[in-house]
């Protein structure tokens, strides 16, 4: 199970305050195909780069860019697709959606980190709770245009490397829209959480450069969020996404840098393990004795 906190963990990702250790970092090979994966976290601070030298030599070594969504290329159709998923249909608004307290939960959030009654209004929930992680996230220092999967986009942007993404940008709101009739209960959770953000997400941080796979696959098991969020992110935003990033996996280039969110790497419905049951073999490349139950390094 997961507590909410690593929700948004995943959906923000942040970078750790541990600027010295390692992230975990791995080498996939089956047959003649090989390829480099990266945990991602989508903001960070300056100090984050360059990244460990074993990470900056296979980006160099590498042919292809794999992220999540190919942030270089998103088409007008699929921005034009936005809006009907994140707001709600014209006449109605948030506040018709919300229980009164709640609702006023929701302004005085707002009003706290700089989102206005007039932005809120048009959101559905569960993209309402968003806008306001991100506000809260503008207060902690950490910039989304310095997360790793925004840097080595930029690195493919520079040199001309192609990018290959695991989905659309719609198909990825989909997945996170899909909260659904659970939607008022994660804008609840998100309310509980903002004021204590930077405290929560400290392990988070910390685990991810340190590599640690232990910590963050305690994370994927603490009971502590509400349950139909917990099952909600489990089976859709991570195993049946990993699923589907699976079907494809045999058709990317060949010697790929994968960089996908790290909370999909680990437990039983994680990459790592799926892979492994596919036949690739895995190959920790950045420290692999330094993490408590980490992947061994020839495996």
């Amino acid at each position: 199970m997961i507590r909410f906190r690593s929700l948004l963990a995943l959906l923000l990702s942040l970078c750790s305050l541990c600027a010295l250790a390692d992230p975990a970092f791995y080498r996939v090979n089956k047959g003649n195909q090989q390829h480099w994966l990266l945990g991602s976290i989508h903001a960070g601070t300056p100090s984050l780069y360059p990244m460990p030298h074993q990470v900056e030599r296979a980006w160099l070594q590498s042919r292809a860019l794999v992220l999540e969504v190919n942030i270089n290329e998103l088409e007008p159709a699929q921005l034009q697709g936005v809006q009907p998923l994140t707001q709600l249909p014209a006449g109605d608004s948030l506040q018709q959606h919300l229980p009164a307290p709640l609702y006023q939960r929701t302004l005085q959030a707002g009003a706290q980190y700089g989102v206005s009654e007039a932005q809120l209004a048009p959101l559905r929930p569960w993209f309402a709770a968003l806008t306001l992680t991100q506000a809260a996230l503008a207060g902690t220092g950490f910039d989304s245009q310095l997360g790793v999967d925004q840097h080595f986009a930029q690195l493919a942007a520079k040199t001309g490397k192609p990018v290959v993404g695991f989905e659309t940008l719609l198909e990825q709101l989909g997945y996170l829209a899909s909260v659904g009739e659970h939607q008022n209960l994660m804008l609840t959770t998100t309310l509980d959480e903002l004021p204590t953000m930077a405290t929560n997400i400290a392990t988070v941080m910390q685990a991810w450069q340190q590599g640690d796979e232990a910590t963050l696959i305690t994370l994927l098991k603490e009971e502590m969020a509400p349950a139909p969020l917990q099952q909600w992110m489990e089976r859709t935003l991570l195993a049946e996404r990993n699923r589907n990033w699976l079907k494809k996996w045999p058709s990317l280039p060949n010697e790929s840098f994968i960089v996908v969110g790290a909370l999909h790497l680990y437990g039983e419905e994680g990459l790592l393990a799926q892979l492994e049951q596919q036949g690739w073999r895995i190959t920790s490349v950045t420290a692999p004795d330094s993490r408590e139950g980490a992947h061994n390094a020839e495996r």
